[in-house]
């Protein structure tokens, strides 16, 4: 592996021609030539997929006002999108400009709309639609006008040489030119692959081949929250960071760190993530090892824990994002699934106990290595998901953990159902705990009751290898700081829980998308 690992370029731009209908925005319409003689007899035409609905949100999801989307929607707010330009325009309202490097402007729409995406669409694309490589965002950024950088093979030798950890150390996050010109080209490729959702809005899948890659959907900001959004029967794959940094302070010995989920929910509430599947695809993390070649002191930097890092969460819910359902989905070949709560410090403006609520149902997990959910200070209820995790330490994405209790966090675990193939797996395996009584006392400081800002843990009907296995005692029994569960999901919603016993059947054949 060379060192132009840290920042792939993709091997061939992708260009996908648009074929939208005039009533739509940016389509174009083809008329092939014919040649004259007898008219042939018209085939049957294909019937076009029905559109899954935007009702039906269960869980967390189902509180207070509901998840709607844009159930209701009239016809002028109604699209079929099969780019990333038609797309951002129904987005925004007809109301974007699409700049020709990619990044766009505009006012987003909070009137109910429906957005059905048809095919493939890649959301690392410029104005023309063709597929964006590392050397476009340095070229176009000040990566090249202010540092001189023209290709991503200059960028990756000087930044190597500069932040090699026997050279630069772990004192501090990384300075001068190379990371300068690094921040410049992620700063563009940020501006086209974050595609930001209003309110009343659903995406919808048409058919089983409906697909967003290589961008991510952002969900709220701190200037403009947003309510009421329906994702659905959608395939998201590969948010490829081309530029992570590497953070030698991070975890003290230094890890490099990657800027986008595929879907990341900040400050939206009442959002529906349903039977849609979620992976890194062919850019999977083993591609991408460590680039140094050192041992510094006792700390080898070639080992597992320095691999490069160019996809971040699948889906993570930060900030105030809150009343948040995730069901019948496929989540496969990832390390950092699912972060509920991106900091340890609670905060009326951004992660604190009243909000960060999510429920997790009726998903297969495979493949994937932690986070399956990692906690903090929201009220999370995983219940009748289906996990199939290797510890074999040469799988692709060998399992680390599943449940994380983080600062605050409160998770309840019903009729889940785990499996190691290969190896026997233990409870030890299932939990990790991050909490501290300082962390704790600091969340009351804020305003918070004890009661808010206890860390909380109940398992039941949990099946690990085909045996029912008890979680808490153990959990709770390494660290006081984890309390019983004070809160009950039922005490909100309604549920139906299923007998973990043939579960796994029920979960694989109905999870994901294409599966409505």
């Amino acid at each position: 592996m060379t060192m132009k690992a840290v920042f792939l370029m993709t091997s061939a731009a992708l260009v996908l021609a648009s074929c939208g209908d005039s009533n739509y925005g940016g389509g174009v319409t083809v008329v092939s030539g014919g040649t004259t003689g007898s008219t042939p007899t018209p085939s049957p035409a294909t019937p076009a997929p029905t559109p899954a609905s935007s009702l039906g949100a269960d869980g967390w999801a189902a509180t207070g006002t509901g998840t709607t989307g844009g159930d209701g929607a009239v016809a002028a707010k109604t699209y079929t999108v099969t780019n990333r330009n038609e797309l951002i325009q129904a987005l925004y309202g007809n109301t974007a400009t699409i700049a020709a490097d990619g990044s766009y402007t505009g006012t987003l729409d909070p009137a109910k709309k429906l957005i059905y995406v048809k095919g493939q669409i890649s959301l690392n694309m410029n104005q023309a639609l063709t597929e964006q490589t590392a050397d476009d965002y340095i070229k176009g950024s000040c990566a090249s006008t202010t540092y001189g950088f023209t290709a991503e093979a200059a960028l990756t030798t000087a930044y190597l040489a500069a932040y090699r950890p026997s050279v630069y150390g772990n004192a501090s996050l990384p300075v001068g030119n190379p990371e300068n010109a690094r921040v410049c080209a992620a700063a563009l490729q940020k501006k086209v692959v974050q595609i930001f959702v209003p309110s009343n809005t659903s995406i919808i899948g048409l058919g089983s081949d409906a697909k967003l890659v290589h961008g991510n959907l952002i969900l709220g900001t701190s200037s403009a929250p947003i309510d009421n959004v329906v994702v659905r029967n959608i395939t998201f794959e590969d948010a490829f960071d081309f530029f992570p940094q590497w953070d030698p302070t991070d975890s003290t010995t230094g890890r490099w760190n990657s800027a986008y989920d595929l879907i990341s929910v900040l400050y939206a509430t009442h959002v529906w993530i349903d039977h849609s599947t979620f992976s890194d695809g062919a850019r999977i993390d083993r591609l991408y090892p460590s680039v140094w070649t050192e041992t510094v002191g006792a700390v080898n930097y070639t080992g597992s824990d320095f691999k490069v890092q160019h996809h971040d969460g699948l889906i993570d819910v930060t900030k105030l994002g809150n009343l948040v359902t995730i069901s019948k989905s496929y989540f496969f070949g990832h390390d950092k699934s699912f972060l509920i709560g991106g900091t340890d410090t609670a905060s009326k403006t951004a992660e604190n106990p009243s909000v960060l609520k999510v429920t997790f149902h009726d998903n297969y997990f495979q493949g994937l290595r932690q986070r399956m959910p990692r906690v903090r200070f929201g009220q999370v209820h995983v219940y009748n998901n289906y996990y199939e995790v290797s510890l074999d330490p040469t799988a692709d994405e060998p399992f680390l953990v599943a449940w994380t209790v983080g600062q605050s966090g409160k998770i309840i675990a019903e009729n889940n159902a785990i499996i190691t193939p290969g190896t026997a797996g233990t409870v030890s395996n299932l939990w990790s705990i991050s909490v501290s009584a300082a962390r704790t006392s600091g969340c009351i400081t804020t305003g918070y009751t004890a009661d808010d800002c206890a860390s909380t843990f109940a398992d039941s009907g949990t099946q690990l290898n085909g045996v029912t296995v008890d979680v808490t005692t153990p959990l709770r029994a390494s660290n006081a700081a984890v309390a019983a569960s004070t809160w009950s999901p039922a005490a909100n919603y309604s549920y139906v829980l299923k007998p973990t016993t043939g579960l796994i059947g029920t979960v694989i054949a109905n999870a994901g998308a294409g599966k409505l």
